[in-house]
């Protein structure tokens, strides 16, 4: 991952691409998959993938990404990457652990109004 421009150097069809995701590049991902595409389907894995090669790699449509078939996940990690850079840069995304917290702030209010409630 460049840190300064947010590119990231995947391997596809044996050679090195860039994959960047430009603020055009993520609403155009948000309009055709929402917010949280689904990285776990091929498709959408192609689809999302080829709007980020787009800026330098135009050929390598989401058709021909499916075509070539490159290892689902890892392929899919790469693009996540790719996408996480864009949105955060190098700071790191909200965590599981803000969800956690605030689950057992939830599970403490609740046992505060059944305590109250038994008062």
């Amino acid at each position: 991952m460049n840190p300064i421009t947010g590119e990231k150097v995947i391997s596809l069809d044996g050679k090195k691409m860039v994959l960047r995701y430009t603020w055009r590049a993520i609403a155009e991902v948000e309009t055709k998959h929402g917010d949280m595409p689904n990285l776990f389907d091929a498709e959408v894995v192609a689809s999302v993938a080829a709007i980020g090669l787009q800026g330098k790699h135009p050929e390598y449509t989401a058709e021909r990404i499916m075509d070539l078939s490159p290892p689902l996940i890892p392929f899919a990690k790469d693009v996540q990457e790719a996408l996480q850079w864009a949105y955060f840069g190098k700071e790191i995304p909200p965590a599981a652990d803000s969800q956690k917290k605030s689950r057992l702030k939830g599970g403490w209010w609740q046992r505060l109004k059944r305590w109250l409630g038994r008062g």
